[in-house]
């Protein structure tokens, strides 16, 4: 097959990024942390909030529905842990402000118990009863991305093992170990939209992933795996689009209505695991890695705290100066470590005085390097400078809200200036503009 590599982005390599053999993982066997207590948000999912269904004091069952909506677009939440409710509070939200949640204290003499999902359930009612959302970080409820519009024809299922950013190998690890899981999960999805092949893109960095993966295609049908360069944002749903079957997402529309669907591997996994095995979402792989004695990847309860995950891996290697959830590209620097880990969680990124690179501003050069490794070919210094001038129109007019935000354009920049920060920025104020002037209508 021919891959055709999108434009933009860059690739990883020793001289871009010193620290990625530093952190590098190596493991053989799968770590499994359960805390003592979970915090568990209500609202783990792009829609509408969730309302909680049991009460202080309750005992709840690992598995068992806690907080849910009626909405369609919407994802149910469940005790990630068996044990006692003891508290509704607000904690700490990624975002910097706060979310409210439910705190359960496990008891270990009930913690092989597990609620299960009701086996009359339908496939697509039963990855709704399990509360899959996109687990590569976008977090919309599966169930509804199961049913594209009556219109669009699904020809291909995309699954998304491509993990660019350097040291996260969550996606890396699952595939290793769960890799019959992974291609049973699209299965379901091929089978549910009527699709006809199967495709699963990874970076060729993954040998052993692909090893894993290739070996488990051979009894799936229609099923492919296909290597990727090294590229970041490859893992981009858009950019994977242009490389697996050069077709580029409508800016204005759904990425499916081009004729492919695509989900991230932990995705497929958890639907699998919500159709055979009638389990909720409850636990997924988080790497915690950078300066910890114990780099690892670790499956964790949903709810688990940072500061727990860090200790778990027996605390920081020397002083610790930036802690990141997410990737180091995409990621957001933390500054509350009682911040509890949800289903768009997937790596801990700590950085101590050593490693963490703090940079000052300095004027654009204009040397036009942003614009070359832009994945969605904008032109990240003219928004920049709009968005400085408080010209969200001029921002508009340049396609700020088609950002992906996926930092190519700030880590390239000779100038350090923070471009798809304030890239988001302005995004984030025009969407605003313009749902007030929708409500003033």
């Amino acid at each position: 097959m021919k891959i055709k590599r999108f434009s933009g982005g860059f690739f990883f390599d020793a001289s871009s990024n010193h620290l990625k053999d530093l952190f590098k993982i190596q493991q053989e066997e799968v770590v499994t942390f359960e805390p003592a207590l979970v915090v568990i948000p209500f609202d783990q999912h792009i829609g509408a909030a969730n309302e909680l269904v049991v009460a202080i004091g309750d005992t709840v069952k690992k598995g068992e529905v806690i907080a849910k909506s009626s909405a369609d677009i919407s994802g149910h939440v469940h005790s990630s842990i068996t044990g006692t409710l003891v508290d509704v509070c607000e904690v700490p939200a990624l975002e910097g402000n706060t979310q409210t949640a439910a705190v359960i204290k496990g008891e270990s003499k009930n913690s092989n118990t597990e609620s299960l999902i009701d086996v009359r359930y339908s496939p697509e009612k039963a990855v709704r009863a399990a509360g899959i959302v996109g687990l590569g970080g976008a977090t919309f409820p599966t169930h509804v991305k199961l049913n594209p519009a009556d219109h669009i024809d699904v020809q291909t299922i995309i699954l998304n093992g491509a993990e660019c950013e350097p040291f996260i190998a969550s996606d890396d690890f699952l595939m290793q170990k769960e890799s019959s899981k992974i291609l049973r999960g699209g299965e379901i999805a091929r089978d549910i939209l009527d699709a006809k092949e199967i495709l699963v893109g990874i970076e060729r960095d993954k040998p052993q992933a692909i090893a894993a993966m290739e070996k488990a295609a051979r009894k799936v049908k229609n099923c492919r795996i296909v290597p990727l360069p090294v590229k970041y944002p490859q893992g981009g749903e858009g950019q994977l689009l242009e490389t697996l079957v050069a077709a580029e997402s409508p800016l204005d529309g759904r990425s499916v209505e081009t004729g492919a669907f695509t989900i991230n591997v932990a995705t497929a996994f958890a639907i699998a695991e919500s159709v055979d095995e009638r389990k909720s979402l409850t636990h997924r792989y988080v790497t915690v890695t950078g300066d910890v004695q114990q780099p690892q990847v670790i499956c964790f309860p949903l709810g688990t705290q940072v500061k727990d995950l860090i200790a778990f891996c027996g605390g920081y290697k020397g002083r610790p100066s930036r802690i990141i959830h997410g990737g180091p590209m995409m990621g957001k620097a933390i500054t509350n470590l009682e911040l509890p880990l949800t289903k768009g969680s997937n790596a801990i990124i700590v950085f101590n005085e050593e490693h963490d690179e703090k940079t000052n501003e300095s004027p654009c050069i204009r040397c036009n390097r942003c614009v070359e490794v832009c994945p969605v070919r904008l032109e990240p210094q003219n928004i920049d400078l709009a968005y400085r001038s408080n010209d969200l129109f001029t921002c508009d007019q340049l396609l700020a809200t088609a950002c992906i935000n996926c930092g190519c354009c700030t880590y390239v920049c000779p100038a350090r200036r923070h471009l798809a920060a304030n890239i988001t920025k302005a995004s984030a104020a025009i969407q605003k503009e313009k749902e007030a002037l929708e409500d003033a209508k």
